[in-house]
């Protein structure tokens, strides 16, 4: 997801709470930053960020 876009979310999001459901890869005029951005927020992460949020997300339960 472009920077653009995510101020343009955050915007929109209106700094309403977020559980931060997805994340994509950040890119700035077409290069790849290292960050990641909440798809539904817009607020940007390091990596080590977006790995605690997501390890502290209860396991789903799976069927066999």
């Amino acid at each position: 997801m472009q920077k653009k876009r995510a101020v343009a979310l955050q915007q929109e999001w209106g700094g309403k709470p977020c559980d931060h459901p997805a994340f994509a890869k950040e890119y700035d005029l077409g290069a790849r930053t290292g960050s990641f951005i909440c798809t539904q927020c817009g607020k940007t992460f390091t990596f080590r960020e977006k790995a605690e949020i997501v390890a502290a997300r209860p396991a789903e339960d799976t069927v066999e």
